[in-house]
């Protein structure tokens, strides 16, 4: 009986240690598949900013792939190919379901990140926006996007993987 009892945990070792040579093996290649984006309401103003800090070759290949071409050398990218990315991927709708416009307000590169600016006008209070971020969803399935808002004292924030739908702001 022993021996039988051993056996599972014998399995279990073995698949956890492939797991981990697997799972080290792809980290080597690319270890971080995230956005983070904060978003931040003026009330006064009715307006809503995003900043979205990404890493400049997975949106460079996520645009081409887009486009069907191929990512530029330099990972760098025209506004408006940046921006035409982001009005598909970044979407804030509100209570009615329509898109709330977004205009851009350009981009920084520090090393191999790209922040992104972008802003929503005469935009509600984030209570009753919604907001889909499908940012690199097409380029990896581990893709996760982080979301965080704030308007005034109030603050929350979001967390998406692939499939996920729209979300509240708050």
């Amino acid at each position: 009986m022993r021996a039988r009892g051993a056996w599972p945990a014998v399995a279990c070792a073995v698949l956890a240690a492939g797991m981990l040579a697997l799972h080290a093996r792809t980290a080597a290649a690319h270890p971080l598949h995230t956005t983070l984006a904060q978003l931040s309401y003026d009330a006064h103003a009715g307006a809503l900013e995003g900043s979205i800090r990404v890493f400049a070759g997975d949106l460079a290949a996520a645009v081409a792939k887009r486009n069907g071409g191929a990512p530029p050398a330099d990972d760098r990218l025209s506004d408006a190919a940046t921006f035409a990315y982001l009005n598909v991927t970044f979407r804030i709708t509100g209570a009615d379901g329509r898109a709330v416009p977004l205009s851009w307000c350009g981009s920084r590169r520090t090393g191999d990140l790209v922040w992104l600016c972008v802003r929503a006008a005469h935009a509600a209070a984030p209570a009753s926006l919604r907001l889909t971020d499908t940012m690199l969803f097409e380029i990896f399935s581990d893709q996760i996007n982080i979301v965080q808002v704030q308007a005034g004292a109030q603050r929350g924030s979001a967390l998406y993987t692939r499939g996920d739908g729209g979300k509240r702001l708050f």
